[in-house]
């Protein structure tokens, strides 16, 4: 029996072999094959996405704390640089007395460890603690001096190993000093080994499998958590990974780490201002979320050999049937398909959402019970066993505590920052100087004994979502109501101003003690401050939460002020 004779008893009568419906059969395979090839790749990229999603979360949070740390040091090396006695002898050239008033800081703040005072020709003229051999070197071939004396502005350098003995791998935080004429006579280094900061940042995140390691401005790896002693500093300025984080790009990705020699998930993000980077490493066979993400796409592999299957076999029914009917359940099956490729879409866009909710909560939950344990067990060795005690060791556990506190601020601020930014949204009219005087009075209920010359507008109102605005509103005024502690007759003032095309910007001023309008770019960044801890508490979240607030509401936001006249910030609301 030929085949011919066997097609035409299977379906009754000959098929018809024209060249237009073999050209339409051709045509509709190819379509499938090459939808399923589309969606297989689609679903495959979204699938790795979630798996890895973690990870870059990680990476994005370690160069967030690593630029805090980094601008913490900055502002220590400033406050250090502007002491009145200390730059009028740096400024007279009296090295050793200038460097005698530091010579308690490296006790004082443990993760310095060794203070330079450097002429501007590069020239090493004190330091504390003295290191043999070095006095008197020139340093202006160092990165870190081209670095500072290239516009005379603080400078985070690359990590290096110091001539001196031991001989270490630090990190140089080159400070000017200038006169009270604003000329620079000096530069002030704070030498830091760079274990002190980053051993620590990198358990935060690390497993054993899971590691981080850190990147300098340079392309140089400065620390990897896998092999924190191993002290050699390598050069990964050529590898594709760190060319993109010194041009400032963030992600994650699948590669063979040739170091490593094994396929590794790579997830990066670059520390902003400085440089830096940080890459989050796991090798694959150790993730489970891309050994679930291949099973089930062996799974969609099967069903898609299935699906072509089934949709050859109606292909060549179709041939034999009306065109009208042909039109309708093509139809029909293109909805059925649409509709379930929006329920899967759906389906992974709520897990992804819930897996970052689960993940913010166990970042929360992880960093809290650590530090709950420390605050608690220096609290007993305070109580208990205080006879045993010298004073020195009373305030080391006292500066335990303080930091643990300090730590569970910034991760209740941080939680904060990021419920902000899913919050939704009920616009209405909300009236701002109801809300200002509300905020003033717990202000006031506070610190009864202050007295305040506080100002509010009458009749503010503006549209938007009442809670957030209330939020920004309490860091604003309570941002004044902090700078003005130290200001005798204190004025904190809420108004607003019309402008002529219609749009009216509100503002906040007091005459507290202000800012330097050179460092304005790092007023609204997250855990930025322009003014020491000891000094005025905070965790410089304030400002970040209210530019994001505002910007949800499609304003802007801005900061004006000069050094011991008070600080004005001005926002808008639209409409």
């Amino acid at each position: 029996m030929t085949t011919l004779t066997k097609l035409r008893n299977a379906w009754g009568s000959p098929i018809d072999y024209s060249p237009f419906r073999w050209i339409m059969l051709l045509l509709a395979a190819t379509t499938i094959i090459g939808t399923a090839a589309y969606s297989y790749r689609k679903i495959d990229s979204e699938l790795t996405v979630v798996a890895l999603s973690r990870r870059e979360a990680v990476a994005q949070l370690m160069a967030s704390i690593l630029t805090e740390k980094f601008g913490r040091l900055i502002d220590i090396g400033v406050s250090l640089s502007t002491r009145v006695q200390f730059r009028n002898l740096v400024a007279a050239g009296k090295w050793d007395k200038a460097i005698a008033i530091l010579h308690d800081v490296p006790q004082d703040f443990p993760q310095i460890e060794r203070l330079t005072l450097i002429d501007t020709q590069g020239t090493l003229r004190a330091d504390v603690p003295a290191l043999p051999g070095v006095l008197g070197g020139n340093f202006a071939s160092r990165e870190w001096f081209q670095g500072v004396s290239h516009d005379w502005r603080p400078y985070v350098s690359a990590v290096y190993t110091r001539q001196g003995t031991p001989q270490l791998n630090v990190v140089m935080i080159a400070v000017p000093v200038k006169n009270q004429n604003g000329r620079v006579t000096g530069i002030l280094g704070l030498q830091i080994r760079i274990e002190n900061i980053l051993e620590q940042l990198s358990k935060i995140a690390n497993s054993e499998e899971t590691f981080i390691y850190f990147v300098d401005s340079k392309g140089q790896r400065a620390f990897n958590s896998r092999r924190p002693d191993l002290g050699k500093i390598l050069d990964l300025s050529a590898t594709p990974i760190v060319q993109k984080l010194q041009r400032g790009e963030q992600g994650m990705e699948i590669g063979y780490d040739a170091i490593e020699q094994e396929q590794s998930i790579f997830a990066y993000a670059p520390v902003p201002d400085y440089g830096w980077g940080v890459v989050v490493q796991q090798p694959v066979r150790a993730s489970i979320g891309l050994i679930a993400r291949d099973a089930q796409l062996r799974q969609l592999l099967a069903g898609y050999g299935l699906i072509l299957l089934l949709a050859v076999m109606t292909a060549i029914l179709a041939l034999r049937i009306t065109s009208a009917r042909q039109k309708t359940e093509s139809d029909r099956q293109m909805k059925v398909d649409l509709e379930r490729r929006v329920l899967e879409r759906t389906t992974e866009l709520t897990a992804a959402n819930k897996e970052l909710e689960a993940f913010s909560y166990s970042v929360s939950h992880d960093l809290r019970t650590p530090l709950r344990a420390i605050d608690g067990f220096s609290q007993v060795l305070l109580d208990d066993y205080a006879d045993r005690l010298d004073d020195q060791a009373r305030n080391y556990l006292g500066r335990v505590r303080a930091a643990t506190q300090r730590m569970g601020n910034l991760i209740d601020d941080m939680l904060t920052l990021s419920r902000i930014t899913r919050a939704e949204m009920q616009r209405e009219t909300v009236d701002l100087s109801a809300l200002a005087t509300e905020v003033f009075a717990e202000l006031q209920a506070s610190e009864p004994e202050r007295k305040v010359d506080v100002r509010i507008e009458p009749g503010l109102v503006a549209k938007g979502d009442s809670q957030l605005l209330r939020v920004a509103l309490v860091n604003l005024l309570g941002n004044s109501w902090k700078f003005t502690g130290k200001t005798v007759n204190a004025k904190i003032e809420f108004g607003a101003i019309r402008n002529a095309d219609g749009t009216t910007d509100f503002f906040v001023r007091d005459n507290g003690v202000g800012f330097d309008m050179t460092y304005a770019d790092k007023l609204f960044g997250a855990f930025q401050r322009l003014h020491l801890a000891s000094e005025f508490p905070g965790t410089g979240i304030g400002l970040a939460t209210v530019q994001r607030i505002i910007r949800r509401h499609g304003g802007q936001t801005r900061g004006e002020a000069v050094p011991g006249q008070g600080a004005t910030f001005n926002f808008t609301l639209p409409g």
